[in-house]
């Protein structure tokens, strides 16, 4: 009688046993995955006229991005000239009549943006939008060689100087009628900088944050491993030249391969020089590396509008780093990348 009541004690013991263990399996893959699902984090959303995708590794990544992209997602809609509800639509609109009040935000990046067109001396100039306009980029309409009379008129409007900011009142003013700003050549690099500065703040040591042609590292791989960038062969499609590693720092290409047209046996690229009125020519594409997205956006755009020779003067003045491409397929490489750049192999991402 004992001997039964001792099994039958052994065999309660033992199925609680095989209670708790499998409760324990179950909660434990239930911990696992919400581990994952909070440290491990990707997303990507069309903004700023471009994929913007975000990876983020750490305790809290989910929640990192979805902030992140809410920012990004306010900053696009101030910034999106096309529709009536933008900051920059309401700006473009009251040129030559009144100042406008905007949010920090926009009044930052604008100021941001006439600081390029200063150390740049124009070459990046973020009221080119006439000359945007007139020769069909960013609209449905034709794109065409406009006659030389029109490039003059618009030229008129064209100059980061005449645009006027009150800092204290927080406003921009256009002071002639026709005058618009564009800021499509710094508002991606300006993204992906508010990007990882709230994946900092929510202490993620490890993403990558790109927008079209601006890529930011932050931190290391989950193993380790510098993030491995490709950049771009813009007269191969689909081809890499070759590629950098990159942690805490930001390579961004601009480049005459996507948008343009045709006339007459002549290609016309979207990037205008605001100082001649005319597509840049000479350089097939400029990626430019340094730890500001902001800057590096700018500043590829001011290396295609300069050429070859004084961009290549401007990244050594700025002490950051380029690979210029000729529209012949020439590399040129500045004086610090020349330690950076390796020759293609497998790579994980491409700038592009």
């Amino acid at each position: 009688m004992l001997r039964l009541r001792n099994n039958s004690r052994q065999g309660q013991r033992l199925i609680t046993a095989l209670v708790l263990f499998w409760l324990f399996c179950f909660f434990g893959w239930q911990g696992y995955n919400l581990y994952e699902k909070n440290c491990h984090y990707r997303e990507t959303r069309f903004l700023f006229d471009t994929e913007v995708f975000i990876e983020a590794h750490g305790w809290g990544a989910k929640r990192a991005v979805g902030e992140a992209f809410a920012t990004l997602q306010e900053l696009h809609q101030k910034l999106n000239k096309f529709s009536p509800d933008s900051e920059i639509y309401l700006l473009n609109s009251k040129a030559g009549l009144e100042p406008v009040e905007v949010s920090a935000l926009t009044f930052d990046l604008i100021e941001y943006s006439l600081y390029f067109s200063r150390i740049t001396d124009g070459a990046f100039d973020p009221t080119v939008a006439p000359l945007v306009k007139l020769w069909g980029f960013g609209e449905d309409k034709p794109q065409k060689v406009p006659a030389v009379e029109d490039i003059r008129q618009a030229l008129r409007l064209v100059g980061y100087q005449k645009v006027v900011l009150d800092k204290e009142r927080r406003t921009v003013y256009l002071p002639e009628k026709g005058m618009s700003l564009d800021l499509g050549a710094i508002a991606k690099g300006y993204a992906v900088k508010q990007a990882v500065n709230i994946l900092k703040n929510n202490n993620i040591s490890s993403a990558l944050v790109t927008a079209g042609g601006n890529i930011y590292a932050l931190g290391r791989k989950e193993n380790g491993e510098p993030w491995k960038i490709g950049i771009r062969d813009p007269l191969q499609q689909g081809g890499i030249i070759g590629y950098v590693q990159l942690e805490n720092e930001v390579i961004d290409t601009s480049g005459d391969y996507e948008r343009y047209f045709w006339e007459e046996g002549q290609r016309y690229s979207h990037i205008i020089d605001p100082r001649s009125g005319y597509p840049v020519q000479g350089l097939s594409s400029c990626s430019v590396l340094t730890d500001d997205p902001c800057a590096a956006d700018a500043l590829a755009t001011a290396v295609m509008v300069l050429g070859a020779e004084k961009g290549l003067d401007l990244i050594e003045q700025q002490k950051i780093m380029g690979v210029l491409i000729t529209s012949n397929g020439k590399i040129i490489l500045s004086q610090k990348m020349q330690g950076r750049f390796q020759e293609w192999e497998e790579i994980v991402y491409y700038n592009q």
